[in-house]
């Protein structure tokens, strides 16, 4: 029994179910930026079936200043998924920046007006990884 406990644990941290290790690597070092109160962020799957990541980073700026502070937290966590993904530009951004008068933006609109205005069009970390400079 305690033999196919460990199978299955073995096989979901396999496919990135139980990675919280792996967040928390993420989440912690994105606290530590200025102005970000916390964050929650976490991947969906692993291996070779990468989809997401996907969350939350709240500031204490207001909607003037919450592009400018997401800049360097964006980068880090671009440069934390090219390592993780070794470069693979197919997980897709799901997260949100949530500013302190309530105001949210999402990270595609770090990559400028066109990405901003498509709201229908999934973006992909390798939008970043290009952006960056990664690639």
């Amino acid at each position: 029994m305690a033999g196919g406990l460990a199978g299955m644990v073995a096989a979901l941290a396999g496919c990135g179910r139980l990675l919280p290790s792996q967040t928390d690597s993420l989440n912690d070092p994105v606290e530590e930026f200025e102005h970000v109160t916390s964050s929650e962020m976490e991947t969906s799957g692993g291996g070779t079936m990468r989809t997401s990541l996907r969350g939350d980073i709240r500031f204490d700026v207001d909607e003037d200043q919450l592009l400018d502070a997401l800049d360097p937290v964006w980068r880090q966590v671009t440069e934390y998924v090219f390592e993780l993904d070794d470069g693979f530009e197919m997980r897709s951004v799901l997260v949100i920046a949530h500013g302190a008068d309530g105001s949210t933006v999402a990270p595609e609109e770090l990559l400028g007006p066109e990405y901003a205005a498509d709201q229908d069009a999934t973006v992909y970390f390798g939008d970043f990884f290009e952006h960056y400079g990664l690639i």
